[in-house]
This record gives structure tokens, sequence and C-alpha cells, in this order.
């Protein structure tokens, strides 16, 4: 076999390669690969208003580039949800938190609200800001974090 024909069958099999994992296909037999499941748990709110930011930008960022992702709000991030806590008129760093809050939901984010923690804050559904949901209990907080393909923690 002459070196032509058998560097044209190795150029042959890495487009192939590169077309088939350019299009999301690997080793998922044909399928789409899956979207990854990432929780973002929030603990602070009032003296961690960097980390709000970040942990927001962070979950939009991963959502709209095709992560399935959860924001899990418990202790004092359930604030995050609460509408009371979150003024539309805020300027600096709230209306970034509160944009990139809105961008999330919108691309399809949940945000999940521990009960204990929503329940010992005052919040309640009819405060919920649009998105956010509280939990049925602790127990469906655990299955969304075992669930996930990865965690981070704000």
């Amino acid at each position: 076999m002459s070196t032509r024909k058998i560097g044209l069958g190795v150029l042959a099999v890495l487009v192939a390669t590169a077309v088939m994992f350019g299009l999301g296909y690997g080793s998922t037999g044909g399928q789409p690969t899956p979207k990854q499941k990432v929780v973002i748990h929030l603990s602070q709110y009032s003296f961690g208003s960097h980390a709000v930011l970040m942990a927001v930008h962070f979950a939009r960022h991963l959502q709209e580039n095709g992560s399935d992702v959860t924001l899990l709000l418990d202790v004092e991030g359930v604030r995050l949800a609460d509408q009371r806590h979150m003024d539309v008129a805020v300027t600096g760093i709230n209306a970034d938190i509160a944009g990139h809050y809105d961008a999330f939901v919108k691309a399809g984010g949940k945000v999940l609200v521990c009960p204990h923690c929503a329940g010992s804050s005052g919040l309640t559904a009819q405060y919920l800001r649009p998105g956010a949901r509280i939990g049925k209990n602790l127990g469906e907080l655990a299955e969304v974090l075992l669930a996930a393909d990865k965690t981070l923690d704000y």
C-alpha cells in the first residue's frame, strides 16, 4: 500500500473523529452528551455581597453555556430568593446581583430554597422571587446534591 493511501486513510479517520466529537457525540452510543448537573450552594448574603454576586454570575454563565444549574440557598443565602430583600431600583453590586439572577432564571436555571432556613428567616412562598421555590423537605435538597456532577460552594 502506498504512503499516500495510508495518509489519506489516517486523514479520513481524523476527520470522522473530529466530526463525531464536534457534534456532541462520543462514547454514548450516538446519543448527545447529557448536560452536566451543577449545584451552586450559597449560604451567605448580608456580609458576603461579593460572594452572592459571584454565585449568581457563575450560575448564569454555566446555565447559558449548557449546564443544568440549581442554585441551592440555605442559612442566610435564602435572602437572595426573598423579594423583600432585593429592591429593583438598587444600584451598584445589588443591581448586578439582580440582573444576573433574572438572566439565570430566564435561561432555565433553578433556585431551590432550604425549607428550614426559609422558615427561620420568615420567608414564605408569597415573598419568593420569580424562579425560586422552597424545597419540600431536607431530603429533596439531599437528592439534588447527590445527583450533581459538580458542586460549588459560596
